[in-house]
């Protein structure tokens, strides 16, 4: 993984001043009863004012400033301190946050939020080990979800750094289920699940290296290189050592239809698929393909036999089910083909060859109605799926879709 960021953006800096703000007011009945040096939480002065306006225009330097300063009028106010520690770290400087949030501690043991925020300022500096226990408390009791989101990371980030992979996974699961959408949390989604598959696969190779365990690994990395052949030969290590191991010869046989392909590619690959049902009759991938081996002939006997045999064993496997409807619609059984297709359209309602091909099982089944509602969503799916293509182009090479640019900029001139 990579190093923790070290800075804060804008929108979590507002927010952790909006936490401080909301705290500040609803301890300023404890502020009455501190020491007079402290009386100017209940009284804001002019200074502390002035504190509070910078904050709300985001200038945390002059914030810093101004909290310094009441900071040294009232070093028994823990509030102070605490809102000092905050502005260092909203600025960007979590080296400068930690002494003023440990003094807040220190005068206030209680002072949650100041904890929290010293666990991401220690996150921030690298110093992980003292900083995990407080964000994984965080983590827990936060409802600002600025802060959620940045105590997440923080933890995340330093449960891999520790080596603390279900630390690491507890964090990730609570980001991913706030923030599903989110661009920075499913990039790091990725990181870290690669991270924890690499360091798997270390431990893996370092217990024990002549596993069979260890050559399906390396022949997985060996696939995902192009080095078809020399991946194969690992696969086949695998077999000499466990003949009857699940998924094998699905995977050997997958990768004859990947590489280049010879004369007899699809012939070599069907063997494989057939063994892998000899040793597991429910393996519906294999099923699957070898469907999409017979339509290559146009056997649509032998396709539909198992693309039911597909269905029978993953009810959900949609895409055996619009090949089984169009295998049917091609052997002049529109009726038998609606049923399949009604519930690919139901799993995939996205796809526009199951609402195309749902059209074409009605229309052969008399229903003309029913077939012209399913070609407006084929149309429809069409255009959402060229729209979503558009989209995904525009945003790798940083280009506005039509749809995305002003009119002013779409005239027919153009």
């Amino acid at each position: 993984m990579d190093t923790p960021r070290k800075t804060l953006a804008g929108p979590f800096a507002l927010a952790v001043f909006a936490t401080i703000l909301m705290i500040a007011a609803a301890n300023s009945g404890l502020a009455q009863r501190r020491a007079p040096q402290a009386s100017a939480a209940s009284n804001p002065s002019a200074l502390e004012r002035e504190a509070q306006s910078a904050v709300k225009a985001g200038d945390f330097q002059k914030a810093i400033q101004d909290y310094s300063k009441l900071v040294k009028a009232s070093p028994g106010s823990p509030e102070y301190h605490y809102q000092l520690g905050a502005a260092f770290l909203a600025a960007g400087e979590p080296e400068n946050a930690v002494p003023p949030l440990r003094e807040a501690l220190k005068l206030k043991p209680t002072l949650a939020e100041a904890r929290y925020l010293l666990g991401a300022s220690l996150a921030e500096t690298g110093h992980c080990t003292e900083a995990l226990p407080d964000l994984k408390q965080a983590a827990a009791r936060l409802t600002d979800r600025m802060l959620q989101r940045r105590i997440g990371i923080d933890g995340m980030n330093c449960s891999m750094e520790l080596d603390r992979q279900d630390d690491a996974i507890g964090f990730l699961q609570q980001l991913r289920h706030r923030f599903p959408k989110d661009a920075e949390v499913l990039y790091l989604s990725v990181h870290v699940f690669s991270d924890l598959s690499t360091r798997a696969s270390q431990a893996l190779l370092m217990a024990d290296p002549g596993s069979y365990q260890v050559h399906e690994l390396n022949a997985e990395a060996l696939e995902a290189q192009g080095k078809w052949d020399e991946a194969e030969s690992e696969y086949r290590k695998v077999l000499e050592m466990k003949p009857d191991l699940p998924g094998i010869h699905y995977l050997i046989g997958r990768l004859i239809l990947t590489k280049p392909k010879t004369a007899t590619t699809f012939e070599d690959a069907k063997k494989e698929f057939e063994a892998e049902l000899k040793i597991n009759p429910h393996n519906a991938g294999a099923e699957f393909v070898l469907g999409e081996l017979a339509l290559r002939t146009q056997d649509y006997t032998t396709a539909i036999e198992h693309f039911s045999k597909a269905i029978a064993d993953d009810p959900n496997f949609a895409d055996a089910k619009i090949e089984l409807g169009r295998s049917l619609i091609s052997t002049h059984q529109p009726e038998q083909a609606i049923t399949p297709l009604e519930s690919a359209v139901k799993l995939q309602p996205q796809n526009p060859s199951a609402h195309y091909l749902l059209a074409m099982a009605y229309r052969g089944a008399g229903r003309a109605q029913d077939a012209e509602k399913q070609l407006a969503e084929y149309q429809r799916a069409t255009a959402d799926a060229q729209q979503t293509n558009q989209e995904v182009r525009s945003g790798i090479l940083g280009r506005k879709s039509p749809a995305q640019m002003p009119e002013s900029s779409q005239s027919p001139g153009r």
